[in-house]
């Protein structure tokens, strides 16, 4: 999945809000001024077709209805997504891992995380 930099820019008002939204939430907020009702309709279509978007009910507004949206993927699934998209082979995901936990912080809190995905990923 490859999203255009104004596409993750919407999936970003997705992934930092807690429910779903629709276009004209979307236009309403005035993220980008330049982001049109037209432009916005457009980029959730693509967005719906690439399954980065999902449709989850229908919202009122006076006599007319609006899809209700949710993300499909989250935002560390589109990083993984891109990880892979990028060349690296499963087997240097260890690596990937292994540099961006070296960045996160708090080393312990790291490795409870991952093994607490191991432990997951060994029940799976």
């Amino acid at each position: 999945m490859n999203l255009t930099k104004s596409e993750e820019q919407l999936m970003e008002l997705f992934w930092n809000n807690e429910g779903s939204l629709t276009s004209v939430d979307i236009v309403n907020m005035k993220f980008k001024p330049t982001w049109s009702s037209g432009l916005v309709q457009n980029m959730i279509r693509s967005l719906i077709k690439k399954n980065a978007l999902q449709l989850c009910g229908t919202k009122q507004y006076g006599t007319q209805y609006a899809r209700e949206l949710a993300p499909a993927i989250t935002r560390e699934e589109y990083a993984a997504q891109l990880i892979l998209n990028a060349g690296f082979s499963q087997l240097s995901i260890s690596k990937v891992i292994a540099a961006l936990a070296e960045d996160a912080g708090s080393k312990d809190d790291v490795i409870e995380q991952l093994e607490a995905i191991i432990k997951q990923l060994k029940e799976e």
